[in-house]
């Protein structure tokens, strides 16, 4: 690892410290929050050999809770545990930041770009707020463990991504499919998207057949859905998180989302170099050890007694209908504008820009985008940041748009500076959820997000990007005068 990878560790971690001084403690339970609160209760039980029941859902989570459960089996008290886990959350996202940018480095991209990347990444509210804010979560174990698992795979440590195929499902659900999808996908310094320019026709009947059953299966899951559901989903005292005079709107939004997602499998399933990088050897093995680690999952625990977890398939619907492409506008405003320069590179890829992205890195994105696209809820899909990250990083952005990402991603963080005292305020004086107080934290938690927040966060969105379409306009412009005073 080189001695500015090392730097930008230690710079995030100086980042940290200054970060909790600004938000503190979230002033729920002490600061542990409210999931954090359970956690911190299980996490005592077992320091005392004592076992968790009742709580499926949660208990798989513990194993990003160990050395906590060490320093409980110690007679750590609640307020040592919380300062412990938010110690442990800034080193090992400062540790993160360095493997991501030693990866990025790997992948040839230049120094510079690299360590502006990870300024980026510091200013996602996911990175660097949420680990101080609210530190009991296991979704800080989840994106440090993305970045390991980047990390083996830029540097072809095949059996420690294969252990990750086993741990990361005792972490977060879904967590897996990154370990799973790089060990299929092995890193060479070859292996690109590089789909041929004539295959477009064998695009659109593949298109074809897959949109057409989709669109009448989720139209049908649609018209069955009670409004009142979107409604009420999430809101709390009289607060709004939905319109459902758009809900037509929202419908087609959700359409877009799937057409899109459909194309871009469509094309990277015809790419060459998907079936040329894939090792048949690798999925394997990732998926005996996934497939194992389930199974002890499935038989340690009663699934059928207590919290398994909230019906996923009904909460992507609700977030989805809520009002048009909220989940894009949640993601802008949590993970920060990098998410949309990904999702653009990858389309651009799908409609034919030859963008130099791994492979590898494209399939896993895209195994997350059908999350993405319809759950609002960023911090469920935390393991895709670091991703994300990288595939901004290798496309093939100028510049003066990588800077202006870091700009707007300061911007969007900003409001963190009024987070504490304004959520002093909300909990003090039991505000509703979609107060204005309340939305500096649950503005940024897509589900709980007022229509208010989603507004100003859809405006800013739509600001970022009609800016970034100049820059990308005013730079092709550039380049054809260029060209053109050469060859005059």
């Amino acid at each position: 690892m080189s001695r500015v990878s090392v730097y930008c560790g230690l710079a995030v971690a100086l980042v940290f410290l200054i970060t909790h001084w600004v938000v503190g403690f979230i002033p729920v339970g002490d600061g542990a929050g409210w999931d954090g609160s359970v956690y911190v209760q299980y996490i005592e039980l077992l320091g005392q050999g004592k076992p968790i029941f009742g709580d499926p859902y949660r208990s798989i989570r513990m194993s990003g809770f160990l050395p906590l459960i060490i320093a409980a089996h110690l007679g750590a008290s609640k307020a040592l545990l919380i300062w412990l886990q938010a110690v442990l959350n800034a080193v090992m996202l400062s540790i993160g930041a360095s493997l991501l940018h030693d990866v990025m480095i790997r992948l040839k991209v230049k120094q510079s770009v690299a360590t502006l990347s990870i300024a980026i990444l510091a200013c996602s509210w996911m990175f660097l707020c949420m680990p101080m804010f609210y530190p009991i979560l296991s979704d800080h174990v989840a994106l440090a463990l993305a970045c390991v698992c980047l990390w083996c795979w830029v540097r072809s440590y095949k059996w420690a991504i294969y252990i990750l195929c086993a741990f990361c499902a005792w972490i977060m659900p879904g967590l897996f499919l990154i370990p799973l999808v790089l060990a299929a996908l092995p890193h060479r310094s070859n292996d690109t998207a590089v789909i041929a320019p004539n295959n477009y026709k064998y695009s659109f009947v593949l298109f074809g057949v897959l949109a057409v059953p989709l669109t009448i299966l989720l139209l049908q899951t649609i018209y069955h859905v009670p409004l009142s559901a979107v409604a009420s989903h999430s809101a709390s005292i009289n607060g709004k998180t939905a319109s459902v005079d758009m809900v037509l709107l929202s419908a087609c939004a959700m359409l877009v989302s799937l057409y899109l997602i459909i194309w871009l499998a469509v094309r990277v399933g015809l790419d060459p170099a998907t079936w040329k990088s894939l090792s048949w050897s690798g999925l394997l093995i990732g998926g005996l050890f996934f497939v194992a680690s389930a199974t002890l999952m499935k038989l340690s625990f009663d699934w059928n007694t207590g919290f398994a977890g909230p019906p996923l398939l009904d909460y992507l619907l609700y977030q989805s209908l809520a009002v048009p492409f909220k989940p894009l506008v949640a993601h802008f405003i949590s993970f920060g504008p990098v998410i949309l320069l990904a999702i653009s590179a990858c389309l651009s890829w799908a409609f034919g820009n030859r963008r130099s992205i791994p492979i590898g890195l494209l399939v896993v994105f895209l195994a997350f985008l059908p999350l993405l696209a319809f759950g609002s809820e960023s911090r469920q899909w935390i393991g895709v940041l670091p991703i994300t990250l990288i595939i901004f990083a290798v496309a093939d952005y100028t510049w003066r748009t990588r800077v202006w990402c870091l700009v707007v991603s300061a911007l969007v963080l900003a409001p963190a500076f009024w987070l504490k005292p304004s959520i002093s305020i909300a909990a003090g004086t039991g505000l509703g959820f979609q107060t204005f107080q309340w939305q500096f934290y649950f503005g940024r938690q897509g589900p709980w997000m007022s229509l208010t927040t989603y507004q100003v966060g859809l405006i800013a969105l739509l600001a970022f990007v009609a800016v970034t379409v100049l820059m990308r306009m005013y730079s092709n412009r550039c380049s054809v005068q260029c060209r053109s005073t050469i060859t005059n």
